[in-house]
């Protein structure tokens, strides 16, 4: 059984994030009114109680700056779902969907419960080029696959931005400096920043003045290039004589990812698709397959916590099954006996994946912290049945009678133990209350777990036992020579002499 791998179960939280993007160039006006239309439209939906807009990102590199230096391209709506509603969270998005991409001169996408998106292939290095390539046609040839859906770059493409390029001999002619330039381009576009511009008290506030362009005349290259500059003797000049001005296409944003430049490549996934199965179906495209030698891809987002989960989880399984062997080695007295108690945790594991395959659910987080409980409850059987077999045999009766009497008498306290923690973790099982979506893998893998190891251990531990015994028995005479036998009297106290005699003997 080949089971889908995911980071954690889709959840219900009753509330779902949209990410707006606007066209190059995009105004006030053009994203104020896609965000009426899209608060109109999801008002309209029957499950959805609030709608919350905002337009505008912090400051970065390139795109439309607004005031404070705000970019208008970007917005984000969250919306918040009824308590009673209808459909799941997952669904309203699905159902919501084909109705966004009906508005028009914006693109809309829906984002995770954190405002990430489902799908984040990263790529990095120095080529530009290169790096521009790939992930170009790595977007065509997603859009090929039925498990993700909405393909989209990240960051938005080049839109058009304002260049200015100073004229070095005469701007030195002039006595132009390169500050000059920037505090008057930033004045007249942006406005100047908060600490250098008046402010206007109202009771204990006090708002800042910002004093700039009017949006005309910003959009204007006569306008920009008739600003005034001033130059070290006292004087102005016209801009456009020490610089020269002109509208072009550029990057609406610089991102960069461990010092080198990024590009991604998000998507939403789609028809039940898993993140596992999503991201194998990426990697074995022919671009993902070869990269060029100067692009690499990076893991950040939920597959790069997939891969630290999955790593984290089998070094956990690893070292608890080490530390139980190191503990009932020193209970047992035996580097054997513990090897038939561990022989038990795979049984668990077969019921824990049949479990998760019959639900048709994911390895996830919550299954894999499953597993980890079912390596201690598997061993707890197993050392009930081993414990009583070895007081059985050393008290004379032969080692099969021991068997036998060991599941007869531990064969209830067994099943008792399995059907409580069953009853127990049932309702979490069949997915019953609030946020229960976590919970449920977990569940699922434990009561399977239960299950196969109580059937299975009544009847392979036994086995086990006897082929482990008659091997240790076998094999220990032949290292009895290098064990140092122990004498009657090791346990008796050290006097003060034989103390002394013992430390110059050595």
């Amino acid at each position: 059984v080949v089971l889908p791998k995911g980071f954690q179960p889709i959840g219900d939280p009753g509330y779902f994030y949209l990410q707006m993007e606007g066209p190059p160039g995009v105004t006030r006006d053009g994203m104020d009114r896609a965000v009426r239309q899209v608060t109109i439209l999801l008002r309209h939906q029957p499950d959805v109680e609030t709608v919350f807009a905002q337009t505008g990102s912090s400051s970065g590199g390139g795109g439309f700056q607004g005031p404070g230096g705000s970019d208008l391209r970007d917005g984000t709506v969250t919306v918040v779902l009824k308590a009673q509603r209808g459909h799941s969270t997952d669904q309203v998005k699905k159902i919501v969907r084909p109705m966004l991409r009906q508005i028009p001169d914006v693109r809309i996408t829906t984002q995770g419960s954190f405002g990430s998106a489902d799908i984040n292939i990263v790529l990095g290095g120095e080529d530009t080029t290169a790096l521009d390539a790939t992930q170009l046609e790595l977007e065509k040839e997603m859009r090929t696959l039925k498990q993700v859906s909405d393909v989209r770059p990240s960051p938005p493409p080049a839109g058009p931005e304002l260049v200015i390029r100073p004229k070095p001999d005469e701007a030195a002619r002039l006595g132009v400096t390169s500050q000059a330039l920037a505090s008057i381009l930033r004045v007249a576009t942006i406005g100047d920043i908060d600490a250098n511009v008046a402010k206007y008290s109202e009771g204990k506030r006090r708002i800042p003045i910002r004093v700039r362009l009017s949006e005309d005349e910003r959009a204007s290259l006569d306008a920009i290039q008739r600003l005034q500059v001033p130059t070290t003797g006292g004087h102005s000049t016209p801009l456009s004589t020490v610089a020269d001005i002109s509208f072009q296409a550029g990057p609406a944003k610089i991102v960069r990812y461990q010092r080198e430049r990024e590009a991604q490549v998000q998507a939403d996934l789609h028809g039940g698709a898993v993140l596992g199965t999503a991201l194998a179906a990426i990697n074995s495209l022919p671009v993902m397959k070869h990269l060029p030698p100067t692009v690499k891809q990076a893991q950040i987002g939920d597959a790069e916590a997939m891969i630290e989960l999955f790593g984290g989880m089998i070094a956990a399984l690893l070292s608890g099954i080490g530390l139980i062997f190191g503990v009932l080695i020193l209970l047992f007295r035996s580097f054997f006996k513990p090897i038939i108690i561990l022989a038990a945790l795979p049984l668990s594991l077969i019921g824990a994946v049949a479990g998760l395959w019959l639900g048709g659910l994911e390895v996830d987080m919550p299954a894999m912290i499953g597993f980890l409980m079912l390596m201690g409850l598997a061993a707890k059987n197993s050392i009930l049945l081993v414990e009583f077999a070895i007081e059985a045999e050393r008290s004379g009766q032969e080692r099969l009678e021991a068997l036998h009497n060991a599941c007869r008498e531990r064969a209830r306290p067994i099943i008792m133990t399995t059907m409580a923690m069953s009853a127990g973790m049932l309702p979490t099982a069949l997915g019953l209350g609030e946020g229960s979506e976590f919970r449920q893998p977990m569940a699922v893998a434990v009561i399977g777990g239960l299950i196969s190891s109580t059937a299975l251990s009544l009847v392979l531990v036994p086995v086990v036992y006897e082929f482990v015994d008659n091997f240790e028995r076998w094999i220990s005479p032949k290292f009895v020579r290098f064990v140092t036998r122990r004498q009657p009297d090791d346990d008796a106290p050290i006097r003060e002499g034989e103390e002394t005699l013992a430390v110059d003997n050595v």
